[in-house]
């Protein structure tokens, strides 16, 4: 099971109530050995602040669904982004999710989950972005 994948379950299980799911507890503990408690209650309240400084409500899938949605791609974005210590990129996802009077406390839990995520041997993916083209793809003819 690859880390963005184990992230996003276990948002899924949270938002259903499952936290406690055996197999979620033990799947941590092969992830993050003696620190798998640690890490499920840091990224259960950096989800809870979140949730609760969004400025809008959060797209979870449910539990068993393969895929992920548009919210869920974002926040591993943006942990990966504070994992690379890419302050302009956490900034912009910050901005984009949560209420001006909650950045600060979402950006520190997000920081912490970040740096123990990394101490766990986990670094998710770079998430590489383009450049808008300089001219339009598709030009209007007048």
């Amino acid at each position: 099971l690859c880390a963005g994948h184990l992230l996003v379950w276990t948002w899924r299980k949270m938002v259903a109530g499952e936290e406690g799911c055996m197999l979620l507890v033990r799947e941590y503990e092969i992830f993050a050995g003696p620190r798998a408690a640690e890490l499920l209650n840091a990224l259960g309240i950096f989800l809870v602040m979140l949730g609760r400084g969004s400025r809008r409500t959060l797209s979870v899938g449910q539990p068993y669904c393969a895929g992920i949605t548009n919210d869920e791609g974002q926040i591993l974005r943006l942990i990966a982004a504070a994992q690379e210590g890419q302050s302009a990129l956490v900034a912009a996802h910050l901005s984009w999710l949560v209420r001006g009077t909650s950045v600060a406390a979402v950006q520190d839990l997000l920081e912490k989950l970040a740096a123990l995520l990394a101490v766990c041997g986990v670094i998710l993916p770079r998430v590489d972005y383009q450049a808008p083209p300089e001219r339009p793809l598709l030009e209007v003819a007048g």
